[in-house]
C-alpha cells in the first residue's frame, strides 16, 4: 500500500511539473518584486545648492521598483537598519557631528548593501573600497555619463576621488585641476556619489549608478508624454498633434487633467471625443492627479469616488486610461495612496512642486510599473540632437507641456520630428485600472474594458452646442397658484357682470323716469 501511494504522489509531482514547464505562471501586477530600501539623512539642505536632491534618489528609487522608508538622523530609532538589506546614505552636511551615535553604532553590525552620497564616507567603507579623496574648495565642473554631457556646472567644497577599486561610472572634468574624476564607483556591496544636486547631469547620472547597485536587470524605455491637458485646451490642435504624431510614427502618451462633474456638458462631450481620436492615434491616456488646493476640501476627501466617476465616464466612451500621473509626494501619503494611487498599477512620476501632504508617512507605496520623468528641452542640453538616444536605466517620459499656440506647438513637433531616437509605445506593457464598475486593461497592444477588447476610432463626432445648463425648477405650489388664478378670474368677471347688471338696471330706470316727465309735462 505504501509503494502505490508512493507512486501515485511522484506522478502527480511529475504531471504538476510537466503542467508548470508547458504553462509557466504569469506574474501579476499585484506580484511585482520590489526592493525595500532605506534611505538615511543628516538634513534636507534647504536654501542650499544641495536642496531636493533627496526628493530626486527617492523618484529614482521608484522608478527601479524600490519600495523607500526614509528617516532623518534626527527620528533614526535603533534597530532599523537590522530590517533592510540596502541602506542608502545622504550627507549635505560637512559637519562630522551630525551623524548620530545610534546610527553608527547599528551600520557596524550591518553587513548588507551601502550606499553613501555626499560628504563624510564612513571611513571603514573607505577603506573597503580602497578610495582617496581630494577636497576642492571652488571648481567649475563637466560631467559626462553614457551619451550625456553637460558643462560649465559651478560647484564648491567637492570631494574628488583620486582612488578606488571597483567599477567606475562617468567622470567629472574639473577646470580648475585640469583633470577627470570618477561619478560614481561601485565595490561589491558598497556604492559611493560624492556629489548630487537635483537639476542637473548628476541627477541622471545617479541613476546609472543606483540601478546597478540594486541588481536591476530590466532595459529601461524611453517614451514621449505630452501633459498639462484639460478641457478648455484647444483641443483641435491637441487633434491635429496627434495626427501628426501618428503619420511621423511617433507614439506617445497623454496625461490628461479629470473632471468629476458636468459629463453631459457638449465641452465635456468634445473633450472625450479628443481623448478617443487621440487613444485611436497611438497615443496612450495617463489620467493625472488631481489638483490639491486644500487638504480638507470635499473632493480630496471623496477622492476615490471622484476618481472613479471620471475613469467610469472614460470606459463608457471606450476610453481607456492606463494609470496615473502624480507628483512624488503622493506616494508618500497614506490618503492619497489608498484612495487615489491604489485604484492604479502604473505611475508615472513627476518632480515634487507644491507639496500638500494629508496623511503624510515614512514609506512608499510601489506601483507594478513606474516611470521617470524629465523635461524634454533640459534632455535636449545632455546630448546631440543628431544622435539617437539610448535606453536610460529606468522607464523614461521625455515630458513636453502641450502648447497653447499653434507656434509652440510646430517648434515641439520639430523638435521631436527631427529626433532620431526610438519610443516606445505605452500600452504595449501590461496595464491595469479597476474602479467598482470597470476593468481597464492593455495586453501586448491591445485595449480592453472588463475584458472585451474596444475598437479604435478615429473619427470625431460632431457635438451640438445647444444644451440647457441649467435645468428648469420643479414648481411644488404650481398646482395651488393655477387654482387660485382661476378663483381670482372666476370672482372677477363675476363682479363685473353683477356690475353691468345694476348698469343696466339704473339706465332702464333712469330712462322710464325721464320718459314719465315729459308726459306728465
Amino acid at each position: 500500500m505504501f509503494n502505490r501511494y508512493k507512486m501515485g504522489t511522484s506522478i502527480l509531482l511529475l504531471v504538476n511539473l510537466l503542467i508548470f514547464i508547458c504553462f509557466p505562471q504569469i506574474t501579476s501586477a499585484t506580484q511585482a518584486e520590489t526592493t525595500p530600501v532605506l534611505v538615511v539623512y543628516d538634513s534636507l539642505a534647504n536654501g542650499t545648492p544641495f536642496e531636493g536632491n533627496i526628493d530626486a534618489v527617492q523618484r529614482i528609487l521608484a522608478s527601479l521598483n524600490a519600495q523607500v522608508t526614509i528617516t532623518s538622523y534626527d527620528k533614526y530609532e535603533a534597530g532599523m537598519l537590522a530590517k533592510f538589506n540596502k541602506v542608502i546614505n545622504i550627507s549635505n552636511l560637512e559637519d562630522v557631528s551630525h551623524s548620530p551615535e545610534i546610527f553608527n553604532r547599528d551600520m557596524k553590525g550591518f553587513f548588507g548593501d551601502y550606499m553613501h552620497i555626499g560628504y563624510q564616507l564612513p571611513p571603514y567603507v573607505q577603506q573597503e573600497m580602497g578610495i582617496e579623496v581630494q577636497k576642492q574648495a571652488t571648481d567649475t565642473l563637466k560631467i559626462s555619463i553614457g551619451q550625456f554631457t553637460q558643462g560649465s556646472i559651478i560647484a564648491s567644497n567637492i570631494s574628488y576621488t583620486t582612488k578606488f577599486n571597483g567599477t567606475s561610472y562617468g567622470t567629472i572634468f574639473s577646470e580648475n585641476r585640469k583633470a577627470s574624476y570618477p561619478y560614481g564607483v561601485i565595490h561589491g556591496k558598497n556604492a559611493y556619489i560624492p556629489y548630487m544636486l537635483k537639476g542637473n547631469l548628476s541627477e541622471l547620472a545617479a541613476s546609472f549608478v543606483l540601478k546597478d547597485w540594486l541588481h536591476v536587470t530590466s532595459t529601461g524605455k524611453n517614451f514621449v508624454l505630452l501633459n498639462e491637458i484639460y478641457p478648455f485646451s484647444d483641443l483641435d490642435l491637441l487633434n491635429e498633434a496627434a495626427d501628426r504624431l501618428y503619420n511621423a510614427g511617433i507614439p506617445f502618451i497623454a496625461s490628461v487633467q479629470p473632471v468629476f462633474s458636468n459629463f453631459q456638458f457638449p465641452a465635456m462631450q468634445r473633450y472625450l471625443e479628443t481623448l478617443k481620436h487621440i487613444q485611436s492615434r497611438n497615443g496612450s491616456i495617463v489620467v493625472n492627479a488631481p489638483v490639491v488646493a486644500s487638504t480638507i476640501s470635499p473632493d480630496i476627501a471623496g477622492l476615490k469616488a471622484q476618481l472613479s466617476s471620471f475613469l467610469d465616464a472614460l470606459a463608457e466612451y471606450e476610453i481607456v486610461p492606463l494609470g496615473i500621473g502624480s507628483e512624488l509626494y503622493w506616494t508618500y501619503d497614506q490618503h492619497y495612496s489608498e484612495y487615489g494611487l491604489s485604484i492604479f498599477d502604473s505611475g508615472i512620476l513627476y518632480d515634487n512642486r507644491n507639496i500638500r501632504y494629508h496623511t503624510q508617512r515614512n514609506n512608499s507605496s510601489v506601483f507594478h510599473s513606474a516611470m521617470y520623468t524629465i523635461n524634454g528641452k533640459d534632455l535636449n542640453t545632455y546630448i546631440n540632437s543628431n544622435k539617437s538616444l539610448n535606453s536610460l536605466p529606468m522607464n523614461t517620459a521625455f515630458v513636453y507641456p502641450f502648447p497653447i499656440n499653434r507656434q509652440e506647438m510646430d517648434a515641439t513637433l520639430d523638435t521631436l520630428l527631427r529626433s532620431w531616437s526610438t519610443f516606445a509605445d505605452y500600452k504595449n506593457e501590461e496595464h491595469s485600472v479597476r474602479t467598482e464598475k470597470n476593468e481597464l486593461t492593455s495586453h501586448r497592444g491591445h485595449l480592453q474594458i472588463n475584458g472585451q477588447p474596444i475598437a479604435l476610432n478615429n473619427t470625431i463626432a460632431e457635438i451640438d452646442s445647444d444644451h440647457t445648463y441649467v435645468q428648469e425648477v420643479k414648481k411644488s405650489f404650481t398646482t395651488l397658484f393655477s387654482v387660485q388664478n382661476n378663483i381670482f378670474i372666476v370672482l372677477i368677471v363675476t363682479t363685473l357682470l353683477i356690475f353691468m347688471v345694476f348698469l343696466i338696471i339704473g339706465y332702464r330706470l333712469y330712462k322710464r323716469k325721464f320718459t314719465h316727465q315729459e308726459r306728465s309735462l
